[in-house]
């Protein structure tokens, strides 16, 4: 239960759930990046995962008893390792599954894909957008099962500060977790190009522990690059508010489609712009907002194109954000629609 979208959204889930007086638990793996909220009933599976297939026994016996003690009746899966090892034992129990897809996954070799194919074996599936889920909708005979419930934000936590405190740096948050795909060496390569003279005016913000080989091959970059006194560093947070709140532009800058990508509605909530590549779930978030923000993947001529224009027009875009945001993609909304759903199985 780290600082991810899927936890994020799990999390927000369950707080929905105990506040209609519905009984719930998340069961994840422990780990050093687990985020403690003493205010859930998180369940842990301790020295098992979900993907090691040699713990699969002690996992089942696990769940059989939570699901024995706890009176549970549903389950939901998130994730393709627990579909995979699980869907059929749960079924064997007589409960009922929904499972969330969360991104259009690569094709690959025929057991990849049987694989990826367990996340769309639940009695009811809920895709996280329209484009995740026309991925998949030609693979799945009974579309009255499928459902299509964009990643929703607390309107409520995303709020900016009331304080006028003015900043003499200028900060650029790219708030999405260091990983392979989440293009923050682009965005580095971006920022020392001296026509749009960045360095004169901003600094780049990253969320890093410095563990991982990708945020260890950022600060390498970082280094080659000269930019070391050009990058704050902040440590991965469930309070990522703060960080929104001291930006002054946010960047979406993932090399691949996202499936949602809860960074756009969470900087449109806190009245900052934000630019995203014309790809998957943050293009389908942008277009309905302003699709001038949208930039093509890896051009720099697009980049600075929607930069400039987010620049010129703050005002406007800062002014119309969180009305679009509470309209379209509030976390109460899709709360609401998931308990419609688990609510559907048993009518």
């Amino acid at each position: 239960m780290g600082i991810g979208g899927i936890e994020t959204g799990s999390r927000d889930i369950s707080r929905y759930l105990s506040k209609k007086k519905i009984e719930n638990y998340i069961l994840c793996e422990r780990s050093k990046n687990n985020i403690i909220d003493k205010s859930l009933n998180i369940i842990y599976l301790d020295n098992l995962k979900f993907k090691n297939i040699f713990d699969q026994y002690k996992i089942k016996i696990s769940l059989k008893k939570i699901i024995q003690n706890k009176g549970i009746n549903l389950v939901h899966i998130s994730s393709r390792a627990p579909a995979f090892f699980l869907i059929n034992f749960l079924r064997k129990m007589n409960i009922k599954i929904v499972t969330s897809v969360h991104n259009k996954y690569k094709p690959g070799f025929l057991l990849k894909d049987w694989y990826n194919s367990f996340l769309l074996k639940g009695d009811s599936v809920i895709f996280n957008s329209n484009f995740v889920k026309n991925s998949y909708v030609n693979k799945y005979f009974n579309k009255n099962k499928l459902f299509v419930i964009p990643r929703g934000i607390d309107t409520n936590y995303f709020q900016p500060s009331s304080s006028n405190k003015k900043d003499n740096i200028k900060k650029i948050l790219l708030p999405s977790r260091i990983s392979s795909w989440k293009g923050h060496n682009n965005l580095l390569k971006f920022y020392i190009k001296k026509d749009l003279n960045l360095r004169d005016e901003f600094k780049l913000v990253f969320i890093s522990s410095h563990q991982s080989k990708y945020e260890k091959r950022i600060d390498m970059l970082i280094k080659n690059l000269n930019l070391t006194k050009f990058v704050l560093f902040e440590k991965p947070t469930l309070d990522i508010k703060k960080l929104y709140d001291d930006s002054f532009i946010v960047i979406n800058c993932s090399t691949r489609p996202e499936g949602f990508g809860r960074t756009i509605s969470e900087s449109l909530s806190m009245k900052k712009p934000v630019l995203a590549p014309n790809i998957g779930g943050t293009k389908e978030q942008l277009l309905k907002f302003d699709k001038k923000l949208l930039f093509d993947v890896g051009s720099y001529s697009s980049f600075v194109k929607s930069f400039k224009y987010a620049i010129d027009n703050y005002s406007n875009i800062i002014q119309k954000s969180r009305n679009f945001v509470n309209k379209n993609y509030s976390s109460e909304k899709m709360c609401k629609k998931t308990l419609e759903v688990y609510l559907r199985n048993f009518n």
